[in-house]
């Protein structure tokens, strides 16, 4: 299954492909300069989750003192946006916890859960020495198999797919700035803010381009990057603006308030599938309420204009809970 299709299904909510990573020295495509991300989507059936989560625990002493190494975030799908789907906004947030609220019981076999998982690297050497491609494969993989709904459930030879893709940074933005340079965006991934503690909602935004497009879109996707990262409501501009909150204040269902996103990252496949290219819109933001609401912001929405006409896939935005992260 190719990624395009792949969106097209709607991401992870829909399963992903197995798809290794391509080797530059496969493809006509320089080799990543700077920063690397391995980037994984897979579900995992329920009676699986004790085994993956411990051996997720484990990445942490796997990858401490690799050769470049700069931090993982491993994350579980708990819904998706309504607002990119163009929601009414009275709909706006309601599939916030679909997912996860759907899921019955802890113990119960009948839906997988939703992951995914960044692993950061200084460069693409790094990543392929440090051999933690083996590591998804020897340590994540045994246990993505459907199981039937027996008492107690029953393991089946039945794969469940799962995606796998190398991205670069081509722009990413806290609260402080936006960052653009080799070494702003090393430091940005070696340091970004998305603490367990903080509980935090992580957006993903998947959409893919023509290949052929891909300057024109990075120059207008790093433009709404900095309209997402510099925005917040009520503003100075706005009757209600408060000084004591610099940031905006918190959305929430009955208004159209919301802070700056606490960190932004535009993600970039390092090679293209086909004509196409994926790209990944991935945000940090202080409660969901916020980012939908950032999406009824007429701000927001004259920088997403022209980034979404160049969009041939998605978009398909999940939600996710931030379950483990290392530096």
């Amino acid at each position: 299954m190719e990624r395009r299709n792949f969106l097209g299904m709607g991401a992870v909510m829909a399963g992903a492909a197995i798809l290794p990573a391509t080797s530059y020295a496969a493809t006509a495509e320089k080799k990543p300069e700077g920063a690397v991300t391995l980037y994984y989507e897979f579900r995992v059936p329920m009676p699986e989750k004790k085994r993956v989560h411990g051996n997720i625990d484990g990445l942490s002493s796997y990858l401490k003192g690799k050769q470049g190494f700069l931090s993982f975030s491993f994350k579980q799908m708990t819904g998706e946006s309504t607002m990119v789907r163009n929601y009414p906004a009275h709909l706006k947030g309601v599939l916030d916890r679909g997912y996860a609220d759907g899921n019955g019981h802890p113990t119960s076999p009948k839906l997988p859960l939703f992951y995914t998982l960044f692993i950061r690297f200084d460069s693409y050497d790094a990543l392929i020495a440090s051999q933690v491609q083996a590591w998804f494969a020897e340590q994540i993989v045994p246990s993505l198999f459907a199981y039937k709904p027996t008492t107690p459930p029953t393991k089946t030879p039945i794969k469940l797919d799962y995606y796998e893709g190398i991205y670069t940074t081509i722009a990413a933005g806290d609260r402080q700035k936006i960052y653009s340079t080799p070494d702003e965006i090393r430091t940005f991934l070696q340091h970004q803010s998305d603490e367990v503690k903080n509980r935090y909602v992580t957006v993903e935004n998947h959409v893919m381009i023509k290949d052929a497009n891909r300057e024109a879109f990075n120059q207008k996707v790093a433009r709404l990057l900095s309209t997402a990262q510099q925005t917040f409501r009520p503003d100075i501009h706005d009757a209600g603006y408060d000084d004591r909150y610099p940031h905006g204040q918190a959305g929430t269902a009955q208004n159209s308030h919301y802070r700056k996103a606490v960190t932004t990252e535009i993600l970039q496949n390092a090679f293209a599938d086909g004509d196409a290219r994926s790209y990944i819109m991935h945000g940090v933001w202080e409660n969901m309420y916020d980012h939908e609401n950032s999406h009824l912001d007429p701000r927001f929405l004259a920088a997403a204009g022209p980034v979404g006409a160049y969009v041939v896939s998605g978009p398909v935005e999940p939600f996710y809970d931030t379950i483990k992260q290392s530096h």
